[in-house]
């Protein structure tokens, strides 16, 4: 089978000037590879499949998929998979980095326009936020027709400039949000950890479902200088001359100490992290993002049926 289009390179991808036409390649190359819609007349499109769980309908029960997993799996269709979802992407300088042909920002703003486009064709209610240390952006989640094209626009209308401010907007998205939705911080989570947390896990209290994506350049990851450098700080502007040798194993330790507090505090909440880097083909983080889209499906299912059976008896 040819590759679809998202499995290349993504600074290829970023060449496609329309942000819409990219978004709606990658997204349809994806969804056609992970089921086929059975297009039966019907305006009740299959979505995905979920486990099976007492008291499910069994005419919905995939007998095919039975015979080659031995295990029950139901349907879901479009109408039955509405969901809530907010999409928060940090606009701030620190995420115009890049060491190679695509820079952080690029490629969250190419994959925020993808989730977007996948939660608009599941017919979800998808919102968007972008911020850097002030609030750039609010689209409230919803299912029109034409919201998506509001958030492709104002997407392909921001930059990455100024400081970060990552805690305005989660306490800004706490205040206005209705509960049980779920949350998609895009970021490269250089700033203070226990804002940060703290603002996550009022998300959390809230019954949002959190998930973060990590957006990193490879050259964070392992600082591969050799020589002389002067480091200009992207946000504040100031200047730290080195040598990279002398301060290699303390900025990684340093790296590694600030991110694994992160990880430790987002496990404990049970808030789901997981970084990407510039140069992995956007299929990853999206593949990601719908297992966790499919878990909180999952969950909010379970609760409607809970609740209705409680009203019932």
């Amino acid at each position: 089978m040819a590759p679809t289009l998202s499995s290349i390179d993504p600074a290829q991808l970023a060449k496609i000037a329309d942000l819409q036409l990219l978004a709606r390649t990658v997204v349809e190359g994806m969804l056609s590879g992970l089921h086929r819609s059975p297009h039966s007349g019907s305006s009740i499109e299959f979505a995905q499949y979920r486990p099976y769980t007492q008291g499910d309908d069994p005419r919905h029960i995939d007998w095919n998929l039975y015979g080659r997993t031995d295990r029950l799996h139901i349907k879901q269709f479009q109408e039955e998979t509405n969901l809530r979802c907010t999409l928060i992407l940090d606009c701030s300088a620190s995420m115009g980095y890049g060491s190679g042909d695509l820079n952080k920002f690029q490629y969250a703003r190419m994959l925020a326009a993808c989730m977007a486009m996948i939660l608009h064709k599941q017919r979800d209610a998808v919102g968007f936020i972008a911020h850097h240390e002030a609030l750039l952006d609010y689209v409230p989640p919803r299912t029109a027709p034409h919201h998506l094209n509001r958030i492709l626009v104002d997407l392909d209308n921001l930059d990455a400039a100024g400081q970060t401010d990552a805690t305005g907007a989660l306490h800004y998205l706490g205040d206005v949000l209705q509960p049980r939705g779920m949350v998609v911080l895009i970021s490269d989570l250089l700033h203070p950890v226990e804002e940060t947390i703290k603002h996550l896990k009022s998300l959390r209290a809230r019954r949002h479902d959190v998930l973060v994506i990590q957006i990193s350049d490879t050259a964070e990851q392992t600082f591969p200088f050799e020589r002389t450098t002067t480091f200009v700080d992207m946000e504040s502007g100031g200047e730290q001359y080195a040598v990279p040798d002398t301060v290699r194993e303390q900025y990684l330790e340093n790296r590694e100490s600030h991110f694994a507090l992160l990880r430790q505090e987002c496990l404990a909440s049970e808030i789901d992290l997981a970084e990407f880097t510039t140069d992995e083909p956007l299929d990853r983080a999206l593949y990601f993002f719908l297992r966790h889209r499919a878990h909180a499906l999952m969950t909010t299912s379970l609760k409607q049926r809970r609740n209705t059976a409680g009203g019932t008896t």
